[in-house]
């Protein structure tokens, strides 16, 4: 009877599992637009790199195989008749390949802060237009320099009618998102069209997809008016198929052909010209804007058909894979049942509840970490996020199975019992797990809070010990032994919601579910430990102030000053613009962050007072300058420390 009980359960559960996936991985069928008489497609941006490279490798030697460009150039000829680059650099072939496959090239010249690249780029970009002037039918000279603050607009202008000078009869024009060309009146007037970014989901106020479509209509038409001697031509326009919400702003396979369609039949209503961002996706791109940098893609990495321009799109085309991780990680499980088989059918039904549920969430939590993970440290943390998740999840089944409620430590006894200081039992093993999970959690909401527009949301993780701690907290009849680490972290979970919430708005259910998971979090620290000053760390809440308002003031004052552009472009000697370079040099090389995180291990070790504070000082150097994952994570373990030192009045001072 057991049995038979056991296996009807994994049965249903397994079911159900099937069910929600082959229910998430129904492909939509979405409106396209008319065929367009026999014509291709107009332009598309296209850049070679593969999985593995980048334009930086071609600082270090990388060359790009003719064969590729050939191969990709064969693909998009049969939809597109021209394609954009951003640079020659290493790209010369382009315009040999296009005129192969009968393509034209807007062909792209990068340029940036350093006038000698500059210079090299724009000779290349002249050589190559009069080398093929039957395929380049127009030259870019530089892409969202202004965005990036790294030229002004005159010098942008300069480098611009020195280009039209070496190359009469070619049509010659600048990209930029398009309040720039608004910004920067000067830049207009010396090229021959204008060429706009509108990009919904990268916009201040990020655009649904619902909204797409008239607000791209809606700014082409205010530019048409606001420039109205020049022809506006649409640079750049896509959508993400990965990512995170940005507002009311969702990346998906689905929304991403959503907006390509409805695109280009609007734009073939209206008599717009117009270049789609972008080929193929580009991996690279994550390392600087986040997961969504690398997924603008109509191809994947691959080169595969990820279904964009035509046919039917799935959120999750793989569907299948994930179900048979979700079934593997449920049988996973039956050990658990081996020891606790005679459970009441109520019992049974609660687990497999949460046994089912909670496959689902790793599963769902390991797919985002493998779209959006780029290097070790990122690695690392999804190893680190999904572990506590699993041990969360067989500790919670494991309760409901032998329906008791598992009992922990302290956080201040579990960083006790890390350090050494007491014995191991099942207690300190729950209690550091615990600890593990706050940890992480102050972790990410920093992240969220400080540097959150590349950052995604580890929601499926973090909603089990949310709901698992919950639980348990509410069932726990006597008293743990709490002290202010508790306290602390109830209050900064709940103030980082807070942020997140003011941040994102309720437009945003992604970020909506992650404040639901700080306050489920919070609500159970708090609720044994509202009694508990935190008076104690008052001085050194105000040095964290003090501290960050006086880096925040450097950074808007000197490092991202927009009115030092063009100062330190012409005169980079000047003392301020040797700071500016100096903390560009020591943020690009992570510099703030290692000597944040040695402090804080150091500070650990020691248990010093004055290392805690210098810890948390210096890691916030790295937050305020973009050197975020290991600040945040030097940041917590300093103020971990601190807090239970102080809570325990064992200091070494």
């Amino acid at each position: 009877m057991t049995i038979l009980r056991t296996a009807l359960a994994y049965a249903l559960a397994l079911a159900a599992l099937f069910a929600f996936w082959h229910q998430v991985g129904l492909p939509v069928q979405i409106p396209e637009p008319e065929p367009l008489a026999g014509r291709n497609l107009q332009c598309v941006s296209y850049a070679p790199f593969e999985k593995d490279q980048s334009p930086f490798d071609f600082a270090k030697g990388m060359t790009i195989s003719p064969a590729r460009i050939d191969a990709d150039l064969a693909i998009l000829s049969q939809r597109f008749s021209c394609i954009r680059t951003y640079s020659v650099a290493g790209l010369e072939a382009v315009p040999e390949y296009a005129a192969k496959y009968g393509m034209q090239v807007l062909l792209g010249a990068w340029i940036g802060a350093n006038p000698k690249l500059n210079q090299q780029e724009i000779d290349r970009l002249i050589a190559l237009a009069r080398k093929y002037p039957t395929v380049v039918r127009a030259v870019v000279v530089g892409n969202e320099a202004l965005l990036r603050r790294e030229i002004t607009g005159e010098q942008l202008a300069g480098y611009i009618n020195q280009v039209k000078a070496a190359l009469p009869g070619v049509a010659v024009t600048y990209a930029d998102v398009w309040e720039f060309w608004l910004k920067h009146p000067e830049v207009a007037p010396v090229c021959d069209f204008v060429m706009i970014h509108i990009l919904p989901y990268w916009e201040d106020n990020p655009i649904a997809i619902s909204a797409a479509m008239a607000h791209i209509k809606k700014i082409r038409e205010e530019l048409g008016q606001k420039i109205p001697d020049k022809e506006i031509v649409i640079g750049e326009t896509g959508w993400p198929s990965q990512g995170r919400m940005r507002e009311g702003a969702l990346p998906s396979l689905e929304n991403q052909a959503r907006f390509i369609r409805g695109f280009i039949a609007l734009a073939e209503q209206e008599h717009w010209q117009y270049n789609l961002i972008e080929a193929f996706d580009q991996p690279w791109k994550r390392i600087k804007e986040g997961a969504v940098g690398g997924y603008w893609g109509l191809y994947n990495q691959d080169r595969v058909d990820k279904h964009v321009l035509s046919g039917s799109v799935s959120n999750f085309p793989n569907w299948q894979m994930l179900f048979v991780q979700s079934a593997a990680i449920a049988l996973a499980t039956l050990f658990i049942v081996r020891r606790n088989s005679a459970m009441s059918v109520a019992r049974w039904l609660q687990f497999s509840t949460a046994m089912a549920g909670g496959a689902i969430l790793i599963v769902l939590q390991g797919h985002q970490f493998s779209l959006i993970s780029t290097n070790n440290y990122e690695y690392l943390w999804a190893a680190v996020v999904l572990a506590l998740a699993a041990s969360v999840y067989l500790l919670a089944l494991t309760a409901i199975a032998s329906q008791t409620t598992p009992t922990h430590l302290s956080l201040d006894a579990s960083m006790d019992f890390l350090r050494g200081k007491s014995r191991l039992s099942p207690e300190a093993v729950n209690g550091t797990l615990r600890l593990g999970v706050i940890a992480c959690a102050l972790i990410a909401v920093l992240g969220l809070v400080l540097d959150a527009r590349y950052r995604s949301f580890n929601n499926f993780a973090f909603t089990i010990p949310a709901l698992a701690y919950l639980c348990f907290t509410r069932r726990q009849s006597e008293q743990i032994g709490q002290g202010m680490l508790e306290q602390l972290s109830a209050l900064l979970l709940t103030l980082g919601a807070v942020a997140i919430l003011i941040n994102e708005t309720q437009l945003n259910w992604q970020a909506n579910i992650w404040v639901a998971i700080c306050l489920l979090l919070a609500w159970p620290l708090w609720r044994k430990s509202r009694g508990i000053s935190l008076r104690p760390l008052l001085p050194f809440a105000l040095l964290v102030l003090a501290a960050f308002a006086a880096f925040t003031a450097l950074r808007q004052g000197i490092f991202i000053s927009e009115r030092l552009v063009g100062v330190c472009v012409d005169t980079p000697e000047k003392t301020v613009c040797l700071i500016r370079s100096l903390i560009g040099r020591l943020m690009y090389n992570q510099i703030f962050a290692w000597a944040s995180i040695i402090l804080a291990g150091i500070a650990l070790w020691r248990n010093s007072v004055w290392l805690c504070a210098l810890a948390l000082v210096v890691s916030l150097t790295g937050l305020v300058f973009y050197n975020v994952d290991l600040s945040a994570l030097a940041f917590v373990l300093a103020g971990l420390t601190l807090t239970n030192r102080k809570n325990t009045g064992k200091f070494l001072v």
